[in-house]
Parts: C-alpha cells; structure tokens; sequence
C-alpha cells in the first residue's frame, strides 16, 4: 500500500502532466474552474490579515479617518492624495494621525465574485473593530449596507448649518426594518470628487454607524462642501 506521500506525488504529478497538454487560456479555466474555492479563501484570509496588521497598527496611533471607496468606475485612475494628504493637512493631523483610502469592487447577489466576498469580508471587520469610518460607493453598494444598519442617519448626525446646506443632496434608503434612512450625501461635482476623479455613480458619501471618527467624518463634509 502506497503511503499518503506517494499519493501526493502522483497527483501533483497527474496535475502537472494536464497542465502541460493544456492551452493558456484552458489552463486558466482549469486553474479557477477546480481552484476557485482555494482562491477565494486565500483573498479573505490576506484581507483579514491586513485588517488585524492595521488594527494592531492602530492600537498605537489615533487614526485621522479610514475611508473605503466603492465601485468608483471613473475612467481616469482614482487619485486618494486629496484626501490622504490635503485633507489630512487641512485638519492639522499629525504623524501618527494618517488618513486611510482604499478602493473595492464588489458585486452582489448572482453577481458575486469570490474577491467580492473578500472584499465584504474585510469591510466586516474593519467595521468590527471601529476602524471604518466613511465610505464612498454607488446606490447599490449604500444600500446593501444600510440595509445591514451599517450607515448612519445623516439627518441625525450632522450639525444644523450642514444639514442645511446638504439637504438637497441627501440620499435615502431602508434599514432593516424598512425605515427610509438619509444614508448618503452627493458630492458629484464637488473639487474634492473632480480632484479624486470619483465617478458620478461612486459619488454617494456615507458616515459607518459606528465610526469611532464621527467628528473626523462629520469635519470631511464640512471640507468637501466648504463649511
């Protein structure tokens, strides 16, 4: 009887021996067909990873804000330093105050890819440990989150004179009990989405419910819309 090394063997080396009679593009097939379970488990795990490399990173700094951009499908390339490094100086941040921007593309439903699902997950836990504090997506991103109770009431937390001058911007959306929520402003037009080259769609900025940088995010309305 072989011995469980040998059987090992014999598959790499079968599996080897049919990615050598394959084409590229077969191969390629093959590779997600038969490994895209492996694929996507890996993603969630370097993705839950870095969320725990920067929550430890974290513990030692007081963030200035941690942002996360959503399906921005602009046809020039994000650019992050407006508010990386703009408003990061705009608010006197020092330097173990940094402002985080990430992009994502995530799809939902039958739509759904495996780096979706890795996608989310990080979002989870970067919501898991306060870390999230604002996010810029499309509708259907802000509302799969407020559906999820994961965005705060605008109209609840944003002080009398931004309210005022947003009001009209003001996008809503159910929670999980069906209670239409002002989950997101439009800044479309705005000079920080013209600088970013956020696309209109991605254009919908919305505060996490449990953002530990409420006022942080609160104070990026304020700069986006001049206040």
């Amino acid at each position: 009887m072989s011995s469980l090394k040998d059987q090992l063997k014999e598959e790499v080396r079968t599996e080897r021996q049919k990615m050598k009679e394959m084409s590229l593009e077969d191969k390629l097939w093959y590779i997600w067909e038969y490994y895209k379970f492996h694929i996507g488990a890996v993603l969630v795990l370097i993705l839950l990873v870095s969320v725990v490399i920067t929550s430890v990173r974290n513990a030692s700094i007081d963030p200035g804000l941690y942002c996360v951009i959503i399906n921005n499908r602009s046809s020039q390339e994000l650019d992050t330093a407006p508010l990386e490094q703009d408003f990061f100086n705009h608010m006197g941040f020092g330097k173990k105050q940094p402002v985080y921007v990430e992009s994502m593309y995530i799809s939902y439903g039958d739509d759904a890819t495996e780096y979706s699902y890795a996608s989310m997950a990080k979002i989870s836990a970067l919501v898991a440990t306060r870390d999230l504090d604002v996010i810029m997506a499309d509708a259907e991103s802000m509302d799969h989150y407020a559906s999820l109770d994961g965005m705060a009431d605008l109209e609840q937390i944003l002080p009398p004179d931004v309210l005022s001058a947003v009001k009209d911007r003001l996008r809503t959306a159910p929670d999980s009990t069906g209670r239409s929520v002002s989950v997101s402003v439009d800044i479309s037009g705005t000079s920080l989405a013209d600088l970013m080259h956020l696309s209109d769609e991605a254009a919908n900025l919305g505060i996490v419910n449990n953002s530990g940088q409420t006022d942080y995010a609160v104070a990026l309305v304020r700069y986006i819309f001049g206040l």
